[in-house]
């Protein structure tokens, strides 16, 4: 007989089959590891037919029905949803009467599976009309804030930016009044000129470019993104039509700050941390090598025997002063069996308060710690120790930056062997 939790589970099954089914919208999850693509609604996108399936699964179709303009923003936005990156884009493509038609592809990681991206293929060609309709030829503005990605519109006579869509704004950090100050160039500032040249040059012989640029912020950031450069004239304006697509690579703007990449090395610290006898004073020893402006509060060594259920944690810093070296807790529901469950090569938690972790409540939580970057170490593949950055407020890790410290990690693995030993 089925329990309570097997029939909440059905309900639950069914409530999202029936959702599935009314969306107007494609929906199907991509495994990275099988390859493979699975369609969780039977919804039919009426200018595709049975096609809308097919530009998904079939590479050399979707690059026959997809504009060449939008080819490359497809691919990269693909790439991501294979990397389970949230992802998003806009594109055109030749519909099945030879029409133009205006797509919509969005895709995050699956909560459920984790080797899996979920997403939505829609038509949104009526939202585009519906603008065309309104307003005749549509404007500039709404053209380019029909793109996820940020677009920017460079005038040729000055290299000014002549304007910038609401993606492209938030990407930048400038004020829309400070936009049509802007120098292109300003932007490039971190491109050799070998680089701007080769941009030039594609233009002058071939009105677009494609390629790899590193786009410069307000506030200094350098972002690495996939350009598509394309000169066009409007009401009597020369411009360039400028889109940006983030890589993967890039780590100056994706949602969190730019944090967690601390690289302190000096032969001070160096000589210090081979002075420590004890676990404790070597976390202090690393605590204060960071530099002033360093999120982490708190360091925290946890050492892991998976085949007893237990990790011991050593705290050094604030929030830590109270718990004994070697405090003992399960290995079960901490953040090793976390990294060791999905093969994790660092783990990022950027709001502790909405953990599910048992560790994270029993430790974390009761001592303020809001967020944390962990970063494991392995002896003959097996996880033996996790290295825990702490701090006081949320979102202070950067998932894609290298870990805090991580220059000093060779000199941290030796003093550890060397306190190891001296305690026997």
């Amino acid at each position: 007989m089925p329990t309570h939790l097997e029939n909440t589970k059905a309900r639950d099954d069914e409530c999202m089959a029936a959702y599935l089914a009314m969306l107007p919208a494609l929906a199907w999850r991509v495994d990275i590891v099988r390859n493979d693509i699975t369609f969780l609604n039977a919804h039919t996108i009426p200018s595709l037919g049975e096609q809308a399936k097919s530009v998904l699964q079939n590479p050399g179709l979707a690059r026959q029905m997809i504009f060449k303009e939008d080819r490359e923003r497809f691919f990269h936005c693909f790439d991501q949803i294979r990397n389970r990156q949230p992802t998003a884009c806009t594109f055109r493509m030749r519909s099945s009467n030879d029409a133009t038609g205006w797509f919509k592809i969005m895709a995050m990681p699956d909560p459920a599976f984790p080797t899996c991206s979920v997403g939505l293929l829609m038509d949104i060609g009526s939202h585009v009309n519906t603008i065309l309709s309104i307003e005749g030829r549509p404007g500039l503005s709404d053209k380019i804030d029909l793109l996820d990605d940020p677009v920017l519109l460079i005038r040729f006579s000055d290299r000014k930016v002549f304007m910038a869509n609401q993606a492209a704004q938030r990407m930048l950090h400038y004020p829309a009044k400070d936009i049509p100050t802007l120098d292109f160039d300003r932007i490039l500032q971190k491109n050799s000129g070998a680089k701007l040249f080769q941009i030039y040059e594609g233009l002058i012989f071939s009105d677009c470019w494609n390629g790899e640029l590193s786009v410069t912020d307000s506030m200094g950031r350098h972002h690495q993104c996939m350009a598509r450069i394309q000169a066009i004239a409007r009401d009597e304006e020369n411009l360039l039509w400028v889109t940006l697509t983030h890589m993967n690579s890039c780590q100056a703007c994706k949602g969190v700050p730019v944090r967690g990449n601390e690289s302190v090395l000096s032969p001070e610290i160096i000589e210090a941390m081979g002075t420590c006898t004890t676990i404790k004073e070597l976390l202090k020893t690393m605590l204060n090598a960071l530099p002033p402006n360093s999120p982490t509060d708190a360091i925290m060594l946890s050492r892991i025997f998976i085949a007893e259920n237990k990790v011991l944690v050593t705290g050094a810093g604030g929030p830590f002063e109270t718990i004994p070296e070697n405090h003992t807790h399960p290995y079960e529901g901490s953040i090793a069996e976390n990294i060791v469950r999905f093969n994790l090569p660092h783990h990022v938690v950027m709001e502790t308060s909405k953990s599910i972790k048992p560790i994270d409540w029993a430790l974390f939580i009761p001592r303020g710690i809001h967020s944390y970057y962990a970063q494991p170490f392995f002896d003959n593949d097996v996880l033996a120790n996790v290295l825990i950055f702490c701090s006081n407020l949320p979102g202070n890790y950067d998932p894609d930056a290298p870990a805090p410290l991580h220059e000093l990690y060779p000199e941290f693995l030796d003093g550890l062997r060397r306190c190891l030993k001296a305690a026997g």
